[in-house]
């Protein structure tokens, strides 16, 4: 009897491996563009923190603090959610933001006063827009049904966050 479980073993690790491996090929069954989408909009998250942080610490004007600390929650929470979606997809996410929205941080985190809420305002308008765009197009594009859901669950604080931005920019110019 324990001749025929040890010839059975190798068998039986050769099946497991094999499950495992058909999960993780029907966990990483996500088209191009929704991977795509999963992981600009998880960097893009991740910018509009540290950018919101940044707002949190530079402004001296309270409606900018007030927003850039919505925007920090808002997106902090957001994050959270696309990085378990991303890993239940089984598509790795980036760790920290592009090169590029930390060049745009350092050049905001030179400016102070008037100038430094006038252009986070303005870049948080434009980041904004772009999101907008981005989640309105997974939301009527996407092929896997979870980041349908998810760009559509997100989109109106998205819109929203957008309209705040608008109206600050008002506020501050620009």
């Amino acid at each position: 009897m324990k001749h025929a479980l040890t010839l059975c073993k190798p068998a039986v690790n050769l099946f497991v491996s094999v499950l495992a491996a058909s999960a993780t090929a029907l966990a990483a069954d996500v088209s191009r563009s929704d991977k795509s989408f999963i992981q600009d909009a998880y960097k893009d998250g991740l910018a509009e923190v540290k950018l919101a942080e940044l707002g949190q610490g530079k402004t001296a004007n309270a409606d900018v603090k007030t927003f850039a600390t919505q925007m920090a929650t808002d997106h902090g929470k957001a994050n959270t959610e696309m990085k378990a979606l991303a890993a239940s997809k089984n598509v790795e996410v980036a760790s920290e933001p592009s090169v590029m929205a930390k060049g745009k941080m350092k050049m905001l985190d030179a400016k102070s006063g008037a100038d430094f809420d006038k252009d986070f305002v303005e870049a948080m308008v434009k980041d904004h827009k772009d999101a907008v765009k981005a989640f309105e197009k997974a939301a009527t594009e996407a092929n896997d049904a979870e980041v349908k859901a998810f760009a559509t669950k997100t989109l109106p604080t998205l819109k929203h966050h957008l309209s705040m931005a608008e109206a600050l920019q008002q506020k501050v110019g620009k």
